[in-house]
């Protein structure tokens, strides 16, 4: 189930939660633990640490929704998660299992000893989650607040969160819908885009510029270049990936004079920019690059921004 953007609100009729800076998944429990991301990749190889998820939680068979998030601090650090995320080698993965362990935020559950929970209303479903769950460092259960949204944001982001989620108490679980019963409100405004083409750096840099672009209306819409917030180390894996992507010509018809001597790949890495505001032609201004998103489907990369 997917939220849709909002300004800071107070309302009798919603919870508040903080918004984690993580992967999002599902927790599928049973005899063992298996974490998909929204893109049905299997995540349960990066995380060792949390393939034990299933020995804390009673009513088994059971499907919790929640965040990958690894903690510094209290906060959720999204880099460090990157840092995680991007390893596929088994002695590294378990490495860093140890050395900065993820923990699995759960904030909602859609199925309890094999019932589909879904239907009912999400204060229900938080109860359901506190009943059924012993937290740990690997486990544990999203907090939340009802009624006084304004000040819960104002607390979450002077603790330098990213921003809390809005929930209509008496709504239900709608997989694979985005809506408005449930309302995300964050400090930064981001968006998820696909990298469809990329530019060479200067000097020291290996790479200038990601040509980014959104999908409507089963169409590629350019939005703008992100030329910084990549290490070198990223620029370097960042082309890696791109390489076998390579194509002779864009997807979409890029603009005049705005591009210099791009490369063009396939619509299929998706990662996430913050910015300050979208020009009116359509540009996002001061974009910075945050991360490959591999919880992310290009082509739900709509133009609609965080």
């Amino acid at each position: 189930m997917l939220a849709v953007q909002a300004r800071p609100f107070d309302h009798a009729d919603y919870l508040y939660e903080i918004k984690w800076d993580g992967y999002r998944g599902l927790a599928y429990l049973d005899d063992q633990t298996t974490l998909l991301s929204r893109n049905q990749l299997d995540l349960t190889p990066r995380f060792p640490e949390l393939q034990g998820l299933h020995l804390r939680v009673k009513e088994k068979p059971a499907v919790l929704d929640g965040e990958i998030v690894i903690l510094r601090d209290g906060k959720p650090s999204f880099s460090a998660l990157q840092a995680r995320g991007k390893t596929s080698d088994i002695l590294k993965v378990n490495r860093l299992s140890r050395q900065i362990p993820a923990t699995f935020v759960a904030f909602d559950v859609l199925y309890r000893a094999g019932e589909n929970v879904m239907g009912m209303a999400i204060r229900e479903r938080k109860q359901i989650l506190e009943q059924i769950i012993e937290q740990g460092p690997d486990l544990i259960i999203s907090q939340y607040v009802i009624g006084s949204g304004i000040d819960f944001y104002r607390a979450v982001t002077a603790a330098g969160l990213e921003g809390v989620v809005a929930k209509r108490l008496d709504s239900p679980y709608l997989p694979g819908k985005r809506s408005a019963a449930w309302k995300k409100v964050r400090m930064v405004r981001s968006a998820e885009l696909v990298i469809c083409g990329w530019e060479k750096g200067e000097g020291v840099r290996s790479l200038g510029a990601l040509i980014l672009a959104g999908y409507r209306d089963r169409e590629w819409i350019y939005m703008g270049k992100v030329g910084t917030g990549f290490t070198r180390d990223e620029e370097v894996r960042l082309l890696e990936l791109l390489a076998p992507l390579k194509i002779p010509s864009p997807v979409f018809s890029p603009p005049r004079g705005e591009l210099r001597q791009p490369t063009w790949v396939k619509p299929e890495l998706v990662c996430e920019v913050t910015f300050s505001e979208i020009s009116p032609d359509g540009r996002l201004r001061h974009p910075s690059y945050k991360g490959i998103r591999p919880d992310k489907l290009p082509q739900e990369c709509t133009i609609q921004v965080d």
